[in-house]
């Protein structure tokens, strides 16, 4: 008997041992896979998670587990993954404190799978009101991205009382979608969810006899006056463009007035002007310039309806889930994909070979490229990244292509060492290829315009000005004799946005967002347009010029006719 006790009390410290160990082990691996979140290494994160995210194994761990692997299958893009096991959390564990982040998250990856009524489903039980304002800025930003009509019907009848849903849908009904038909059920919307009339008038546009433009830009106004100094130069310069636009304007009948805003670079000054009650009667508000500041003045231009321009920026992700905001440049992935466009229809051989830098626009430049290229029945032969910071050298890589046969190398980096390598290594082999490569080689005092003649050389160039243009000449002179200063680049890019915007505020009227025309010759730019394809208003410049010298000269190879 004292032997079968003893035994008994040594196999219960055994299983208490085995239990600790265990617990242990649990603890050690939930940890492990939280850091292995927090270093962005998605994939060993989802490894060590998966074994303990079942209630099976460890219950108490189970739902931390399950978040974190959904968490990193989700930044891997494994939406899949994701969704299978946010499902198991949300049923499993309906007690457990993070429960509304987990519903989040998956309304999330399931908007990214394009599964709109189980996303909006999976964020309806969420009443944490710290994420109130947040699931509306999702289910906004992911709706506002739908483009069947049909399918967004559908799910404003699922969720006839969500007035996200319902304003977004009038947001989409009066940038497109809007027929006469759609005339009822958008006033019943404006009465039923408190929704600004403006609306309604909104469906069509408005012809004004005088259109009011705002201009926020860091001017630096002091009490002395507006500071100049090199470093806020192109404001004054691109400023100075828009007066000559405003003034050209009206010696054609179109009556824009101009009203200046400085903002500097601070974000509270530039909520004090956006949410001025005059703002409200602004036609275009162009500006703010810098990322942050645009990004916030866009928030508020959209809670507002304001129609809002950026000058300078490049970046078409600024302007996802916000119909009034646009650019005036073409983006780096118009930019990628009008390239693509061009080499398939001009060069006989349909294959490509890309190299890039590791700088995001060369990356995003480079993946429109290769779908857009792919898409229209080409084939990417290769595709090779770089980091010209620690290499320039392309021998290697272009060593190993068959040029002769090849339709077009795109070489996708403004580095100088890339530029010289790459001209280098075509010289010595006296290569005809077609090669694309960005404006900035042009500028390299390594590289002379001969050498470029030479070559089959094609440029991106979306900001160039022809300075032989009879039009671009006359306007240099008038300049400098008013200004005793020659125009720069931010110049002309102020002339030509407050011209085209005003014209087209002169033939289509008012309307937020605004309506643009397809591409079509500017005054200075080779072209400006908004048309994607046709019927479809696309949110930044549409035309890319492409460039090649010829006999010591810059030509335009793809004009706008």
């Amino acid at each position: 008997m004292k032997k079968r006790i003893v035994l008994a009390v040594a196999g219960v410290a055994l299983c208490w041992n085995v239990q600790a160990q265990s617990t242990s082990d649990l603890d050690t691996r939930l940890q492990n896979g939280r850091l292995l979140v927090d270093q962005e290494k998605y994939a060993l994160a989802m490894a060590e998670l998966l074994p303990i995210a079942s209630t099976a194994t460890g219950k108490s761990y189970a739902p931390d587990a399950a978040y974190l692997y959904s968490v990193a299958a989700s930044r891997q893009k494994k939406l899949a993954e994701a969704d299978k096991m946010l499902t198991q959390l949300t049923s499993e564990h309906t007690n457990w404190g993070g429960l509304a982040d987990a519903q989040y998250l998956h309304g999330q990856v399931l908007f990214e799978k394009k599964e709109y009524l189980r996303a909006l489903k999976a964020l309806e039980p969420i009443d944490d009101k710290s994420l109130k304002d947040e699931v509306a800025a999702m289910k906004r930003y992911y709706m506002l991205q739908l483009t069947d009509k049909a399918t967004f019907q559908y799910l404003m009848r699922q969720f006839p009382e969500d007035a996200t849903l319902a304003r977004a849908y009038a947001d989409k009904l009066v940038t497109g979608w809007f027929t006469e038909a759609d005339r009822p059920q958008l006033e019943t919307l404006v009465r039923q969810f408190n929704l600004d009339r403006s609306y309604l008038q909104r469906s069509a546009a408005v012809k004004k006899d005088a259109y009011n433009v705002a201009v926020l830009l860091p001017f630096n106004v002091t009490d002395q006056g507006v500071k100049v100094d090199k470093k806020n130069l192109y404001i004054t310069d691109f400023y100075a463009g828009l007066l000559s636009a405003r003034d050209s304007l009206q010696k054609e009948g179109v009556q824009v007035n101009v009203f200046p805003y400085d903002t500097s670079n601070d974000t509270a000054q530039v909520r004090t002007v956006m949410e001025l009650p005059e703002m409200s009667t602004m036609d275009l508000v162009i500006g703010p310039i810098f990322k942050g500041n645009s990004a916030f003045a866009a928030k508020i231009a959209q809670q507002r309806n304001l129609n809002m321009v950026n000058p300078f920026s490049d970046d078409a992700d600024i302007t996802k889930g916000n119909p009034y905001l646009y650019l005036m440049e073409a983006s780096v992935a118009t930019q990628g994909q009008r390239a693509a466009t061009y080499a398939y229809q001009t060069f006989p051989r349909k294959t490509a070979v890309l190299v890039y830098d590791s700088e995001k626009n060369d990356t995003v430049f480079a993946g429109n490229f290769r779908r857009t290229f792919t898409a229209l029945g080409g084939k990417v032969v290769s595709s090779h990244k770089i980091n010209s910071k620690t290499s320039g050298n392309v021998g290697g890589i272009l060593g190993a292509v068959n040029l002769k046969d090849l339709g077009v190398l795109v070489v996708q980096s403004s580095a100088a060492n890339v530029a010289t390598g790459t001209i280098s290594f075509l010289e010595q082999r006296a290569s005809k290829v077609p090669v694309i490569a960005p404006q900035a080689w042009l500028e390299n005092p390594q590289i002379s315009f001969a050498q470029f003649d030479f070559l089959e050389m094609y440029f991106t160039a979306p900001k160039f000005i022809d300075q032989e243009n009879p039009s671009v000449q006359n306007f240099k002179r008038a300049y400098t004799s008013r200004y005793n200063l020659p125009p720069s680049t931010f110049t002309y890019t102020g002339f030509e946005l407050l011209h085209y915007y005003g014209r087209q505020l002169k033939e289509n009227g008012y309307s937020a967002p605004p309506k643009l025309s397809r591409v079509q010759p500017g005054t200075f730019y080779q072209g400006v347009g908004y048309e994607a394809a046709p019927g479809k208003q696309a949110q930044d410049n549409q035309y890319l010029p492409l460039i090649k010298v010829e006999n010591g000269r810059l030509l335009v190879v793809n004009p706008v006719l």
